[in-house]
């Protein structure tokens, strides 16, 4: 049954059945990728998968259901379990639907370019990016991934109290990794690109990046003495801030599971650090008018001049503390629940240059790459050991690669002993993004 009239239908029906407080939630996703290897399509695939959400207040009690069919024996199935789903709840968290007149702040999220992007010429881009990869330096042996992909959606959310809202959303990204080899030594380089405007993309800019991080890594040294300043590259400190995301969340603050807790209005990093949650940014990769429960969404500095001014909540957490919802309850699926999540999650940067940041550095130690954050990084205590990739600098200037490097600190330590920001900002696949950042206080161990 097409969505809309199911949607309907199943409007009209939980009405009858005297469920005065409810909600429909439709989400589908659809996700094409190409992979090029040896001038050849290694890999082709097409996935969708959509599905309905029902939620209603039973007795005071929220029951929750789902399916991925839309036929009208669904329909029944869908109130029927969420009334039985209601009874066995045992939780004493308020529950809402939201209903409240408001202004929902218009943003870019969809591209009806990349949606009718010709395959064959994504094809063509690919195989040329390979070539020339190959082509730059006799070092590069391989290209071991050449990739292209796009991901939309699209989202329903009508409810009981009045509430009727739609959004369609897309993004496209290309990736390609490359394997160089000198005197039997392997070294990998990558590089990618997002957006919602593929003729930006520069298949020549992409290969020439990722073939330079390849071979800056040959050559490796090693330091005797490790100096105490370090300089996180953006897309390194991205990956770190992203795994320590969800410190910001009110639900992880009241479960008392965040360091954080309790810290509003105090000083919790140097005072050149701005945090921002921005739903609106100029060609964000996560914008968004509304959360996953209809609430407006809104820019926000949660970490200001160093200073904790918010958490991010939704409507339950909210309530708790006896605030109003900071738009930021999210769902990981037509099948979950509402949880918390940031959209386009970042350090705000300053006006300053890269080279300039460390023109000043006598010596240092530049990390390109944490690796090992699921299992090398307590996200309660903010205490990390994680191996990495680097540089030393010297002298004001990206020297010589380092061989193996170990860094070990705690997140919120880091956060207070920022000396420096760059201007040179950067957002990872999860939508988080940092400009490179200068830091004391870590321990490198120098293999």
């Amino acid at each position: 049954m097409e969505k809309n009239i199911f949607i309907d239908k199943l409007f009209e029906k939980a009405s009858l059945k005297g469920i005065n407080e409810f909600e429909i939630y439709f989400l589908s996703n659809l996700n094409t990728s190409i992979k090029i290897y040896q001038g050849k399509i290694e890999n082709f695939s097409n996935n969708q998968n959509q599905g309905i959400s029902f939620r209603g207040m039973v007795d005071g009690k929220m029951g929750y259901s789902y399916s991925e069919s839309m036929e009208d024996e669904d329909i029944d199935f869908l109130i029927n379990e969420v009334i039985e789903n209601a009874s066995c709840i045992e939780s004493l968290d308020k529950q809402f639907i939201y209903g409240e007149k408001a202004n929902y702040t218009d943003t870019i999220t969809y591209s009806s370019a990349i949606e009718n992007l010709d395959t064959d010429f994504v094809k063509d881009f690919l195989i040329k990016m390979e070539e020339y990869a190959l082509s730059i330096n006799e070092r590069v042996k391989k290209v071991n991934f050449c990739s292209f992909a796009i991901g939309s959606g699209e989202k329903i959310i009508k409810n009981s109290k009045g509430l009727e809202l739609h959004s369609k959303e897309n993004i496209c990204y290309t990736y390609i990794s490359v394997i160089a080899e000198e005197n039997g030594i392997v070294k990998t380089g990558s590089h990618f690109q997002l957006g919602r405007d593929f003729s930006k993309f520069d298949y020549k800019e992409l290969s020439e990046v990722a073939v330079k991080r390849a071979l800056n890594k040959f050559g490796t040294i090693t330091l005797t003495e490790v100096p105490k300043t370090c300089v996180i590259e953006n897309l390194a400190f991205s990956s770190l801030l992203g795994a320590m995301s969800n410190i910001f969340s009110a639900e992880v603050v009241q479960k008392n599971i965040s360091k954080l807790k309790g810290k509003l209005n105090e000083s919790v990093a140097s005072s050149i650090v701005t945090l921002v949650d921005d739903p609106f940014l100029k060609d964000g990769l996560a914008n968004s008018s509304f959360d996953d429960e209809g609430v407006p969404t809104s820019y926000k500095e949660i970490i200001q001049d160093g200073v904790l001014k918010t958490y991010l909540y939704n409507l339950k957490t909210a309530y708790k503390d006896g605030v109003s919802s900071t738009g930021n309850g999210i769902k990981g699926s037509y099948k979950g629940t509402v949880g918390i999540s940031s959209f386009n999650l970042y350090i705000k940067p300053s006006s300053k240059s890269f080279d300039k940041m460390i023109e000043n550095i006598k010596e240092g130690i530049f990390i390109t790459d944490f690796a090992g954050l699921h299992s090398g990084l307590n996200t309660i205590s903010g205490d990390f050991s994680l191996a990495g990739e680097g540089f030393y600098i010297k002298d004001g200037k990206i020297d010589r690669p380092l061989n193996q490097i170990t860094i070990s600190g705690n997140f919120f330590d880091l956060l207070k002993n920022i000396k420096d920001i760059a201007n040179d900002i950067k957002f990872s696949f999860s939508s988080v993004g940092s400009p490179s950042i200068m830091v004391e206080g870590l321990k490198v161990v120098v293999d």
